[in-house]
């Protein structure tokens, strides 16, 4: 099975015009004027619906999903300093300074250790 994107993403319906801060990344949201006009919460879904209900993609799980994100969002080491635009969202990446400093790529791996096996 396939999972579609939303409906604006396809050319059907109204892009969100907002933007939602997700620490690492950018959410589109609708804003609230579109949300008044259109009946619909800040990620499209019909005002007071179950997520992903009616538009095609399957619910994702809420909250805690068994996995843990990089050492420093646990307050364990130092936060990157650096981003890279990805295009869709922004990347947060250890700087060359950092880098050198701590021994890790710009993703925080300590140089020489093992790539994580790809799923």
């Amino acid at each position: 099975m396939r999972a579609l994107g939303p409906p604006w993403t396809r050319g059907e319906g109204e892009k969100p015009a907002g933007e939602r801060d997700m620490g690492t990344w950018t959410a589109s949201v609708y804003t609230a004027e579109q949300q008044a006009r259109l009946g619909v919460d800040e990620h499209g879904q019909p005002a007071g619906s179950a997520p992903g209900a009616g538009d095609g993609v399957p619910p994702q799980p809420q909250g805690r999903v068994g996995l843990i994100g990089p050492a420093w969002t646990r307050g364990e080491g130092e936060k990157p300093a650096g981003e890279r635009d990805m295009g869709t969202w922004t990347a947060a990446v250890y700087t060359a300074e950092q880098q050198a400093r701590l021994g890790v790529d710009e993703h925080g791996q300590l140089r020489g250790a093992p790539a994580a096996a790809e799923a």
